[in-house]
């Protein structure tokens, strides 16, 4: 996978902060998922793009299960993202289902190096 937006500095960036519900949780918290999923939306675009269209730079990326202050997260290595046009289809083994096919979808990589962290 191609390492657009990866970082060569890692000091020097701020994660990218991403926020999760339970079964994606759990299957990336244990590193069987090793990617995220995200559809190609100006949401998604706006973390990955500056203004100018330049990759923004991450060396880690903060996964949080859900939205309170106190909510369970990890951070993990980030390794780049490609766009995959025609979508992604993929089972994990707690039953979680990722089907974008036929969706624009970005896929961004990530690390071995799961740190659960607390809040």
């Amino acid at each position: 996978m191609p390492k657009t937006g990866a970082s060569s500095e890692p000091s020097v960036w701020q994660p990218l902060r991403l926020t999760l519900s339970a079964d994606p949780y759990n299957v990336m918290v244990t590193g069987e998922k090793k990617v995220e999923f995200r559809d190609k939306a100006p949401w998604i675009e706006s973390r990955l793009f500056s203004k100018s269209g330049d990759d923004r730079q991450y060396d880690r990326v903060v996964f949080v299960n859900g939205y309170r202050k106190d909510s369970p997260r990890f951070s993990v290595s980030f390794k780049g993202y490609k766009l995959v046009p025609a979508g992604v289809h993929v089972t994990y083994s707690n039953g979680l289902v990722v089907d974008r096919r036929g969706k624009p979808t970005y896929v961004i990589s990530l690390g071995d190096d799961v740190r659960v962290e607390h809040p």
